[in-house]
């Protein structure tokens, strides 16, 4: 897993591309359910395309974060991953970020959550 910590409580991920994407998704939802409580930044740059088991296990470690009352922020989408959850509807269950400086400022600020699948204000 290439990660590194950018402040005591926050983990910055460089995601693989696809067909390595959902194993590396799958091994971040267990170290999340078993290590310290810690916001996500996940970095999607090496990712063009990004498949429904994917989002599938972004969705549940979404769910998961937001249980321990943790974030997850996307950054560096490219413009087809954009657009797939854009089309999808999906948009509204992540945060997107434009390079990493934007994403640490999304999780600085009293943000949206989701719980139980519904977008709710902090």
């Amino acid at each position: 897993m290439n990660s590194r910590l950018l402040e005591p409580d926050v983990l910055f991920v460089l995601l693989p591309p696809e067909p390595q994407l959902r194993p590396e998704l799958v091994q971040l939802r267990q170290a999340a359910s078993q290590g310290k409580d810690q916001h996500l930044i996940l970095d999607l740059s090496c990712i063009e395309i990004i498949t429904s088991p994917s989002i599938g296990s972004l969705l549940l470690l979404q769910r998961q974060l937001t249980q321990r009352d943790c974030r997850l922020v996307l950054c560096n989408p490219r413009l087809a991953t954009k657009c797939i959850f854009r089309v999808a509807g999906l948009d509204v269950f992540f945060q997107l970020a434009s390079d990493e400086n934007h994403a640490l400022t999304l999780l600085r600020q009293p943000g949206q959550s989701l719980v139980n699948g519904a977008p709710t204000k902090r």
